[in-house]
C-alpha cells in the first residue's frame, strides 16, 4: 500500500505546482525516501523481529491514507478532463490559501484540445501501447526504472554482506544518498545538462563506480567508498527519472505511466535480494551486474527527447504536436473576474 501511496503523491505533488517548481517538488519528495532509509537503520536495531519491524515500518502508511482524504483533486488533472468549473474551485480554493483575494478565477482553454472532449478521457494504461509516441517512450522508460531499482535496492541490501555493523551500514547507505538531490537540483535545470543527459550521466557513473570495485580486494575499505558512490550517482539517476517520467506523460495518462513504469521497477526491486548472492558464483558478480545494467540503461535512456524548458503536454493532442516542442497551443488562460487580468496557467 506504502508504494502505491508514495507514487500517487508523488503526481499529485507535481500538478499541485507549475511546471518551472516540478524539479524542486520532486526531489524534495524523493528525499524523504532517503531519509526512511537512513532511519530503518537505528529501527532495525531496536526491534530485532522482523515481523514486528515489518508492521513498525508500515504503520504510517495507514495514517497517511486516512490523511490523503483532506486533499484536493489535481487541478491539473481537472482541467485535461474537461472538468473546468471543479478545476477552477480547486484554484480559488489554494488561491485564498496563498493570500490572493481575487473575487473569481476563470478557466478558459485556447487551442485545439476543448473542455468536455471525449478524445481526452479514452486514455488508459492501453494508450500506452498503441500511442507511437507512448510505446517508445514507456520501453525506454520501463527498462531505465528497472536498472535504477535493480542497482539502488541492490546495493542498499548488499549493505549487511559488506564489513562491520549492518545497521550502520544501511543508515550510511540512506545518508549517502542526501547529497544526490542538491546535485540533482542544480544539473538538471542547466541548458547544457537538462533531464535526458542527467540521468544517463549519473546512471553511467553508477555503472563505472561498480566496475571499479571488481577491481579492489573484498575486504579493503575502497571497496565500501566504491559501493558508496555507486549508491549516490544511482539515487540521483533515480530521482531525476521520477522528475523526468513525469514531464514526459501527459497530464490525462500521467499517473497511469508513472504506475506502468513502476511496475518495472518493482520487478527489478524483487530480483534485487537475489543479486547479492551471486556472489557465491564470484566475488565480483553482483557488481558487474549493477555495472552492465547503469551502463546499459544510461545509454538507451539517451533516446528520449529532453524536456527542459518545454511546456508540460495536458492531452495526447499535445503530445503529437509538432509544434508542442516550441510551444503549447492548448493552454490556459487564468482570468480574475473583476479586473479580467490574465496570467498564463
Amino acid at each position: 500500500m506504502n508504494g502505491g501511496i508514495g507514487l500517487v503523491c508523488f503526481v499529485l505533488t507535481q500538478e499541485y505546482v507549475g511546471k518551472s517548481y516540478w524539479a524542486m517538488t520532486g526531489t524534495l519528495t524523493s528525499m524523504i525516501f532517503a531519509v526512511g532509509i537512513t532511519l530503518f537503520g537505528p529501527l532495525g536495531y531496536f526491534i530485532q523481529p522482523w515481523r514486528t519491524l515489518a508492521a513498525a515500518a508500515n504503520s504510517s502508511g495507514v495514517l497517511i491514507f486516512l490523511l490523503s482524504v483532506t486533499l484536493p483533486e489535481s487541478p491539473r488533472w481537472l482541467y485535461s478532463q474537461g472538468q473546468t468549473e471543479r478545476a477552477e474551485e480547486v484554484l480559488q480554493h489554494m488561491a485564498l490559501r496563498n493570500g490572493n483575494n481575487a473575487n473569481k478565477l476563470i478557466l478558459q482553454r485556447v487551442g485545439s484540445a476543448k473542455p468536455g472532449n471525449r478524445d481526452n478521457r479514452r486514455t488508459g494504461v492501453l494508450q500506452l501501447v498503441v500511442h507511437p509516441v507512448l510505446r517508445l517512450r514507456t520501453m525506454v522508460l520501463m527498462y531505465v526504472w528497472y536498472a535504477c531499482s535493480l542497482v539502488y535496492y541492490g546495493l542498499t541490501l548488499g549493505a549487511s554482506e559488506t564489513s562491520g555493523s549492518r545497521f550502520i551500514n544501511v543508515s550510511m547507505y540512506g545518508l549517502v544518498e542526501l547529497p544526490a538531490y542538491p546535485l540533482c537540483i542544480y544539473f538538471i535545470n542547466k541548458n547544457w545538462a537538462g533531464r535526458r543527459k542527467s540521468m544517463s550521466s549519473f546512471l553511467c557513473l553508477a555503472g563505472s563506480a561498480c566496475l571499479c570495485t571488481t577491481f579492489v580486494p573484498e575486504n579493503a575499505g575502497t571497496l565500501l567508498s566504491l559501493a558508496l558512490l555507486g549508491k549516490l550517482m544511482v539515487s540521483a539517476a533515480f530521482n531525476i527519472a521520477y522528475v523526468y517520467s513525469s514531464e514526459l506523460y501527459p497530464t490525462v495518462i500521467r499517473n497511469a505511466g508513472l504506475g506502468v513504469c513502476s511496475m518495472s521497477c518493482r520487478v527489478g526491486g524483487i530480483l534485487a535480494p537475489f543479486v547479492p548472492s551471486m556472489r557465491a558464483l564470484h566475488t565480483s558478480m553482483p557488481f558487474t551486474i549493477f555495472c552492465l545494467s547503469g551502463l546499459s540503461a544510461g545509454c538507451v535512456g539517451l533516446l528520449l527527447p529532453e524536456t527542459l524548458n518545454r511546456p508540460a503536454a495536458e492531452t495526447l493532442e499535445d503530445l503529437s504536436s509538432p509544434t508542442h516542442s516550441r510551444v503549447l497551443e492548448s493552454k490556459a488562460l487564468l482570468y480574475e473576474d473583476d479586473n479580467r487580468k490574465s496570467n498564463p496557467k
